[in-house]
């Protein structure tokens, strides 16, 4: 058995506000998406040759624009690879206006080698569809106030996920909240994602310990406003066209069970 033949372990156990600075490689699976030199979006590696991120933040550009950085911390000064990406698969039902059906799949030019800092992430697999007052984590280097640059470092914040009749209450109004998105934060503001970390996970606690990706960063109305929960891509939905567009692809296991393998 490889050493890194399973997924969802960090290191160590900004759309973000409020939260603090991830310890270095917590979150291995996290990539940073850049354009013309600068970091503005998110995405989780699945395999060796795939990541998982909004459809929002690719589907208007040419694959060939996007640059893929990995396995680092402090985004002005260290990574472990930088990718070229091959393909975008975005949803084929994916809704600019709604953004309904938020998430694509990038094909990267070569496979990742994983290690220490470069490692993938867990998917649910699909046993438990609701998610409410689970602590959902978030990682990324977005913003740590609205009005602020984003972050140089991987920051990470704790926020309950709502029911979908909370949802459905919030400041959004019922018709812009679809069944394919669940909301997570504090009623009263305080933590939530920000600009720059779309398209990247919000995780829970899995079995054996390992996170599981069960969200994406998607949008929300500024950052960690009150009654204003941040909206996320619920993954849970989309295991079998995920599965469907990775078909040969090696989707590791959590840690435990990769050990009885």
């Amino acid at each position: 058995m490889l050493r890194w033949s399973f997924c969802g372990v960090g290191g160590r156990t900004n759309r973000i506000v409020g939260g603090s600075e991830a310890a270095a490689h917590q979150f291995p699976w996290l990539a940073g998406l850049f354009r013309q030199g600068k970091l503005y979006c998110g995405a989780s590696v699945v395999s060796r040759n795939f990541l998982v991120t909004a459809a929002h933040c690719v589907n208007s550009f040419e694959a060939s624009e996007i640059r893929v950085y990995l396995g680092g911390h402090n985004i002005a000064k260290d990574y472990t690879e930088l990718r070229r990406v091959k393909r975008i698969i975005d949803h084929e039902d994916f809704d600019i206006f709604t953004f309904n059906n938020d998430i694509a799949l990038l094909e990267l030019d070569k496979p990742l080698r994983y290690g220490p800092t470069i490692q993938p992430a867990c998917l649910p697999d699909g046993s438990v569809m609701d998610f409410t007052g689970t602590i959902g984590v978030v990682a990324g280097w977005g913003r740590v106030e609205e009005k602020r640059a984003p972050s140089k470092t991987l920051r990470s914040v704790e926020v309950p996920i709502w029911s979908q009749e909370q949802c459905l209450d919030a400041g959004y109004g019922s018709k812009k909240i679809s069944a394919n998105m669940m909301c997570a934060g504090y009623h009263d503001g305080q933590k939530d994602a920000c600009q720059g970390d779309s398209g990247g996970p919000m995780h829970k606690m899995g079995l054996f310990g390992s996170m599981e990706v069960i969200g994406v960063v998607s949008w929300g109305r500024g950052c960690a406003r009150p009654n204003l929960p941040g909206i996320y891509t619920r993954i849970v939905n989309y295991l079998p066209w995920i599965h469907e567009k990775l078909a040969n692809e090696c989707l590791c296991p959590p840690k435990d069970v990769a050990r009885r393998i």
